[in-house]
């Protein structure tokens, strides 16, 4: 089975252990056991003694109960039965798009997004109707026009991910409601990678698919909101009692269950959501703060307003194709970032704020700077 390269991946894979400097990548400055215990408030001996004594078993296949009550408590209208464990985002993802997506299926996908949420039933055989955010003076915007006309009987799914990458917009509320509504029209799910969900700017967790629509899929994930891709866990959230049905048929060929430890963890960081909430976001709004800075200081750069999450998507001015003007900025100064190529754009890059720390980002955007001065010079 054919399936197009992932781009982010094969990039990251080239570069990313090879430069001083890494500001594209999307996740926060990731939590150290030690540092969860130290923000939780959690005892540290009782800790030990549970991970130490863990039979490394199979352990509940579903998920710890712990950790999917955990999940679900970040939802107003779901139940741990709602929710089901994956191996991370990505496997929420690709066994979200095993299960419900068939050949000859009809996808609309809005982009620029993460590149498995249409390339994987793309691979599966479905027709792909792509929908382009549209950059406004105050952000980005879903042409709800143009999705309602793209839609058809043979429609399967809206797939998309809020907060997004690579732009850093979020989907109002209002917004989404219609986005409901023009789904349930056509009786086609709406899936969305919510990976980002709980870093909205100023506000944190912005509504949810699963909570506003009947046929609402959310993927979630321990490796963004929460700092802890190290965990590799991730999950499925949905009222819809006949997708999780299938959903658990499926997910017996593709894996039995998450690590133990991982999911007692994950557990904690989620039972202690507020506190471990309030390190990454202001670790987010301080970056963010930093980085929009630095922008309106850049004349060689512009961008559109980032609202959430991790990353944003400036432009740039230059003959440079976004793969040339990367690599250039790899050879001379040691910086990474993530062409616009990778996501079917040009003159722009994703460059992530919340991952390196303050002073490490801050001379990361220093060698940005001497860069941009000497381009096309």
């Amino acid at each position: 089975m054919y399936i197009k390269p992932f781009g982010v991946e094969r990039w990251l894979n080239l570069y990313e252990t090879k430069v001083d400097y890494n500001l594209t990548s999307t996740s926060i400055t990731p939590f150290s056991l030690q540092e969860l215990l130290a923000v939780t408030g959690e005892d540290e001996e009782k800790v030990k003694n549970d991970i130490f004594s863990m039979k490394l078993s199979y352990g509940v296949i579903e998920g710890n109960p712990n950790y999917l009550a955990g999940i679900a408590s970040l939802y107003q209208n779901l139940t741990a039965e709602d929710v089901i464990s994956t191996h991370g985002g990505v496997g929420a993802s690709h066994l979200t798009m095993l299960t419900l997506i068939e050949p000859g299926d009809h996808v609309v996908a809005i982009v620029p997004a993460y590149q498995q949420i249409y390339s994987v039933p793309e691979s599966i055989g479905a027709t792909i109707d792509y929908l382009f955010l549209e950059a406004t003076p105050s952000g980005y915007q879903v042409n709800l026009d143009k999705l309602a006309a793209l839609m058809t009987d043979k429609t399967k799914a809206i797939v998309f991910n809020n907060p997004n990458n690579p732009t850093g917009d979020v989907v109002s509320d209002a917004t989404l409601k219609e986005m409901v509504a023009i789904a349930r029209k056509h009786h086609a799910y709406l899936i969305c990678d919510e990976a980002y969900r709980g870093l909205t700017h100023h506000v944190g967790f912005s509504a949810s698919v699963a909570d506003l629509y009947e046929k609402g899929i959310s993927l979630g994930s321990m490796s963004k909101a929460f700092a802890m891709a190290g965990l590799r866990l991730g999950w499925i959230a949905s009222p819809d009692q006949e997708f999780m049905k299938d959903l658990h048929l499926q997910r017996d060929y593709t894996m039995i269950s998450s690590g133990g430890i991982d999911e007692y963890i994950a557990a904690l960081a989620l039972k202690n959501k507020e506190a471990v909430h309030k390190r990454n976001m202001t670790i987010t709004e301080e970056r963010a703060a930093l980085f929009k800075k630095w922008l309106d200081n850049e004349p060689k750069l512009s961008y559109t307003p980032f609202k959430g999450g991790t990353v944003a998507l400036p432009y740039y001015e230059s003959s440079l194709s976004s793969e040339e003007f990367c690599r250039k900025l790899i050879e001379e100064q040691s910086v990474l970032l993530m062409p616009g190529a990778v996501f079917d754009l040009e003159n722009c890059f994703r460059m992530g704020y919340a991952r390196e720390p303050k002073e490490k980002m801050l001379a990361g955007l220093e060698r940005i700077s001497t860069f941009l001065a000497k381009l096309d010079k």
